[in-house]
């Protein structure tokens, strides 16, 4: 049997870099995405140089990320769509829960319970996100920062997710969104939240494997496709 590649794609990328990336290999993960909150397009070009600076230093696949906040988020990742590998929502507004879940160009919901009494997903959310192939995060951080009844009540919203996803069929993943190397968790670690919270087995080793390297390639590909109406010329 192969042995599994874990992902986690969501980790702060204004943090320890080298310290995160030693951490992630003593971890044995595969690829983790260093996120960076998007604000301009020249933060970016920098964001984008410093990741392909980091590749050279370590052989964990680093996945290059940004995570976008507002309703207007949309044209936003149209713009930049092309630019990054993984485009993050940054959840908790039921409305951008929803516009995220229904984009073609945002690839995971952040903690859609985030700030909220429900979970922050209904059977029309998860339905459109297996239709566009969003993944829906269940963010390991949220239960490791909050303790006694506070922990117990993110925890039932966490189920209530899972349980939605689990009827639906829509992709979800747990990632750590880790700014320290001792936030980082294991892949088996991390699939085993969802496990817990009733996924099954092999559906929770997939979400943190097969699953996120499945959106990073496919991405991959189509950054490296030339766009509409471009003309190519080739030397002879």
């Amino acid at each position: 049997m192969l042995e599994r590649k874990f992902y986690d794609l969501d980790v702060v990328f204004e943090s320890d870099r080298e310290a995160i990336l030693k951490r992630a290999e003593e971890l044995e993960i595969s690829g983790i995405c260093l996120v960076h909150n998007y604000k301009s397009e020249p933060e970016l070009e920098c964001y984008i140089k410093t990741i392909n600076e980091l590749r050279k230093t370590t052989k964990i696949d680093i996945i290059s990320g940004v995570k976008l906040t507002g309703e207007d988020m949309e044209s936003t990742a149209k713009k930049i769509r092309r630019k990054v590998e993984i485009i993050l929502a940054h959840g908790g507004n039921y409305n951008i829960n929803r516009l995220a879940c229904s984009s073609d160009y945002i690839d995971i919901l952040c903690h859609p319970e985030l700030g909220r009494r429900d979970c922050g997903l209904d059977h029309i959310c998860c339905k459109l996100a297996k239709e566009h192939n969003t993944l829906i995060e269940l963010n390991f951080k949220e239960v490791l920062k909050s303790e006694g009844s506070k922990r117990v009540k993110e925890l039932f919203l966490m189920k209530e997710i899972v349980r939605l996803c689990m009827k639906t069929s829509a992709p979800f993943i747990v990632n750590s969104a880790a700014s320290n190397p001792w936030e980082l968790k294991g892949g088996r670690e991390l699939s085993a939240l969802s496990c817990t919270l009733g996924a099954g087995l092999y559906p929770s080793l997939v979400s943190n494997s097969e699953l996120p390297e499945k959106t990073v390639l496919e991405n991959r590909k189509k950054m490296d496709m030339p766009l509409r109406g471009v003309q190519i010329k080739y030397d002879r």
